[in-house]
């Protein structure tokens, strides 16, 4: 059998690999370039009223908004990539300190990848919701509503590179990424020490209903955009500092242009999306609104009806609340999972589950 492991670096990797190809790093280029851009025009306008004669020495006005328009490229280029990785590595250290074993037999099937260790089982279908990703460093194989594997280069022989490589040509060509050829170190893993499986706790197969999901869709959507809004305010600001009266004298005539892109922004990003919400829910059938929710001394698991299954340690939950219709669970900061209420038979007995694996009792 094949083991692999993942440590601290790579998991840290794997987390900033993914922000580059899809999450909020993938737009530093393009906001680089306007950042950049904004700084020339507004530095190059003071440079050019000094040197023609028209005030004595640079507008500081505009030396202070050309320096502010690299504030968006300092962010995405410099905070958040430190901010990332200090998430990244605190999440390890939590799961690792939780109990979770990243250590595990990785399986390669005609239709599915697996990598099971002491604790838990991670399966990815090899069909057109998977994300296949190659570098030197790691393979990566994800699918939405699933966990991802993270096959280390340290820990591949080229045999087992060959049999991933081979199983991936099943995905669509689209959903490959082929950054560079793995460098394959064919480090031994030792198999993992046994340990006894979680505790199932209690568990809860239930449909949504079409106004029930609306409302879960509405709710994300609205998380969403209140994440996205202060990156959307400086793109809005950096779009009027750009497009409008460079005139330190009649800058407030940038404001209108200003609300005028921030109102296209919430258009796209706000009401369109839930203006389509309804139609989407209306559209899913019983099997497509159908999910387990399962939850054990380690973790919340949520099966999907399409197959897929993704868990969320309970150190990583934040908050619990007891909304009207659903009992709302955030976690990681950013995202929750919503169970109707009318199908949890006794709102006590979660509670007291949820507390117990918090440490709350």
């Amino acid at each position: 059998p094949w083991y692999v492991d993942l440590n601290k670096e790579e998991f840290v990797a794997f987390r900033m690999l993914t922000a580059r190809l899809f999450g909020p790093l993938r737009q530093r280029i393009p906001t680089l370039v306007v950042s950049i851009l904004c700084f020339l025009v507004l530095g190059g306008y003071g440079i050019y009223e000094w040197q023609s004669g028209v005030t004595p020495y640079p507008d500081p006005v505009l030396v202070v908004g050309a320096f502010l328009a690299l504030i968006p490229a300092l962010i995405l280029c410099i905070y958040f990539p430190w901010r990332l990785k200090a998430q990244a590595g605190k999440q390890y250290d939590r799961s690792v300190q939780a109990g979770m074993d990243f250590c595990g037999e990785l399986v390669v099937y005609p239709d599915c990848i697996q990598k099971e260790s002491a604790t838990i089982t991670a399966s990815v279908r090899l069909d057109e919701r998977t994300l296949f990703i190659e570098t030197a460093e790691m393979m990566v194989i994800t699918a939405i509503g699933s966990p991802a594997i993270v096959l280390p280069a340290r820990c591949l022989t080229e045999e087992m590179a060959r049999a991933v490589r081979q199983a991936a040509e099943q995905i669509p060509p689209r959903n490959r990424r082929f950054i560079a050829r793995v460098k394959a170190g064919g480090e031994v893993v030792a198999p993992p020490a046994p340990k006894a499986k979680p505790e199932e706790l209690w568990v809860q197969t239930f449909t949504y209903t079409a106004e029930e999901y609306t409302v879960v869709l509405k709710g994300l959507i609205q998380q969403h955009f209140w994440r996205m809004s202060p990156m959307l305010a400086l793109v809005a600001m950096m779009g009027a500092i750009l497009f409008g009266n460079a005139d330190v004298t009649k800058i407030a005539e940038n404001i209108p242009l200003f609300v005028v892109i921030m109102l296209v922004l919430v258009l796209f990003n706000l009401v369109l999306p839930l203006r389509r919400v309804k139609t989407q829910a209306e559209s899913l059938s019983a099997h497509d609104l159908t999910m387990q929710v399962r939850l054990d001394t380690m973790m919340i698991h949520n099966k999907l009806p399409k197959g897929g299954e993704n868990w969320v340690l309970w150190c990583d939950v934040d908050h619990v609340y007891e909304r009207e219709e659903f009992v709302e669970i955030v976690h990681n900061k950013k995202a929750s999972l919503f169970i109707p209420k009318r199908c949890i038979p006794n709102l006590n007995e979660l509670d007291a589950i949820v507390k117990r694996c918090r440490g709350e009792q």
